[in-house]
């Protein structure tokens, strides 16, 4: 599996809209820090400055638009060109197969990450105390968990159309969605149906990028006022850790539950 993800991986990264992706990412961040570098001077990496924000949205989008689009292409391109085919008769199994597309594509991902905060890190560099980092490195994890959980909502995608046009528009579709639709249905909750709290919370458990965007605020904001009622709910019900820990393994599932669907899926469909 791990000689197979290294493949995938190598096939992904040499692809010139992977490199376009990876590149445009990181200048776009090392832009925004060089933008907000005036808020991270006064307010440091370990607060919830417009600066530290806007990084990590822009972390959330397209590293995990990325992961998305490509985590489809790869598992619906092994089956057309016969590539998954002739590893299964070869002994892999089916977990592994799914197994390897995502660790791949999760690398890309996470490869544009690091590349991002790489550059942003080095434009602050001197700037801010160097007791912030910590901070710094917690966003870039949980930006990381977020890519993964989107890749792994690509791979699924991938093994449920037939083809790599269907597999681009429904993924990009899936993405558009757990981005930006799913939090007008939170503001739908919260300000027309009057859901309180619980729904919320559930509301935010339903999408990994804004259960990472909770948890990257609460990381940086202990008590959570940024967040408002969801993060006073989250505090009195859960307490901090308790929060910060009820959204790490939201995450951890949202990547298991849809790579577990993407193997049934497999086992039941003709590669």
């Amino acid at each position: 599996m791990i000689a197979l993800a290294g493949f995938h991986f190598r096939t992904i990264a040499r692809g010139r809209s992977s490199l376009v992706a990876v590149i445009g990412f990181a200048v776009a961040t090392g832009i925004v820090a060089l933008l907000g570098l005036d808020s991270f001077r006064q307010l440091g990496l370990g607060a919830v400055s417009p600066a530290a924000v806007a990084v990590l949205n822009l972390a959330l989008l397209l590293p995990t638009a990325l992961g998305a689009l490509i985590g489809a292409l790869t598992v619906t391109a092994g089956r057309e060109t016969g590539l998954l085919a002739m590893i299964r008769a070869r002994g892999l199994s089916i977990a592994g197969l799914i197994g390897a597309a995502w660790l791949a594509v999760t690398g890309v991902a996470w490869l544009a990450l690091v590349a991002g905060f790489g550059l942003a890190a080095l434009v602050v560099a001197g700037n801010v105390p160097l007791g912030d980092m910590p901070a710094f490195v917690g966003l870039l994890i949980v930006t990381m968990a977020a890519a993964a959980t989107a890749s792994a909502v690509g791979v699924l995608v991938g093994t449920a159309v037939r083809t790599r046009l269907q597999a681009a528009l429904v993924a990009l579709a899936a993405w558009f969605v757990l981005a930006v639709g799913l939090d007008l249905v939170v503001v739908g909750l919260g300000v027309f149906l009057r859901a309180g709290e619980p729904a919320l919370l559930a509301a935010v458990l339903a999408n990994p990028l804004q259960a990472a965007r909770v948890l990257a605020l609460l990381l940086l904001d202990a008590s959570g006022s940024v967040l408002g009622p969801v993060g006073a709910y989250l505090l009195m019900r859960f307490d901090h850790l308790g929060a910060v820990a009820l959204l790490a393994v939201d995450l951890a599932a949202w990547i298991g539950a849809p790579l577990g669907g993407a193997i049934l899926l497999l086992r039941h469909r003709d590669l």
